[in-house]
């Protein structure tokens, strides 16, 4: 495997590709050397890149499908593994697609860790892509978490009600109903939605009040290439049944 990035124009290996700008980005999910979403994916840079940077890049969509499976098919990823390739544009205008490594899973998975969650007061993001800036934040936050004894961080509000991050949608499960603090169009979220109507569940769109996690059966997070089901919040231990269920309805298989 030879991982490669292109950036306007010019492809070069992933190891020597970094930014020195602010950016934008969007992960798109690969299979089979197909890209999912992309047209949605294209449409969340466009707008968040007019907030940012008061301009947005003239990719088509049918312009990003191409660049990424063609990098795809020549960092030679297997057709049998889901691979994320990252779409940016930063702040001077330059565009950008990384091919990450791929996992070693076909499809939408349940990543089977036992997780802990710890509650941090965050600002709830005001953009729907992800930047420079948060991804910074992710970073400082994992490691803040991990010297509180924590695995991942459940971003609350000053109210300590549970904040819903457009990449990474919360939900929670009780008495077979789906929780989610509040309603999102980011390919995230709208899969597992997606995934939930198949299944004829009832989801709620509500309020949560952070301690309220605590009397759940499940609660699970889910990004573009998987979805991650805790095991416990404090000192209540959760389940993954219909979390299970739910992961094995979403796309793509």
């Amino acid at each position: 495997m030879r991982l490669l990035a292109w950036r306007d124009g010019d492809v070069i290996e992933a190891s020597e590709f970094s930014l020195a700008h602010p950016y934008v980005m969007q992960r798109i999910h690969t299979l089979e050397h197909k890209a999912y979403n992309i047209a949605r994916h294209v449409e969340l840079l466009r707008e968040d890149s007019m907030t940012l940077f008061g301009f947005a890049s003239r990719c088509s969509a049918a312009d990003a499908e191409r660049i990424v499976e063609k990098l795809i098919k020549h960092s030679r990823v297997s057709t049998t593994l889901s691979a994320p390739v990252v779409m940016r544009l930063d702040s001077k205008g330059s565009l950008s697609f990384e091919v990450e490594n791929p996992l070693y899973t076909s499809g939408i998975q349940l990543r089977a860790k036992r997780l802990y969650g710890i509650d941090v007061a965050m600002t709830p993001p005001n953009t729907k892509c992800q930047t420079s800036a948060t991804v910074a934040t992710d970073a400082m936050l994992e490691t803040a978490i991990h010297w509180h004894g924590g695995d991942i961080a459940i971003w609350v509000d000053a109210e300590k009600n549970v904040i819903n991050i457009p990449w990474r949608p919360i939900f929670a499960i009780h008495n077979g109903i789906v929780y989610t603090p509040c309603e999102l169009d980011t390919v995230e979220y709208t899969s597992v939605v997606r995934a939930i109507n198949k299944l004829g569940m009832q989801l709620s769109i509500r309020t949560i009040p952070f301690e309220s996690l605590l009397r759940m059966e499940e609660v699970f997070v889910a990004d573009i290439m998987s979805v991650t089901s805790l095991s416990a919040i404090k000192n209540s231990r959760l389940l993954s049944v219909y979390t299970s269920r739910i992961v094995d309805r979403m796309e793509p298989k």
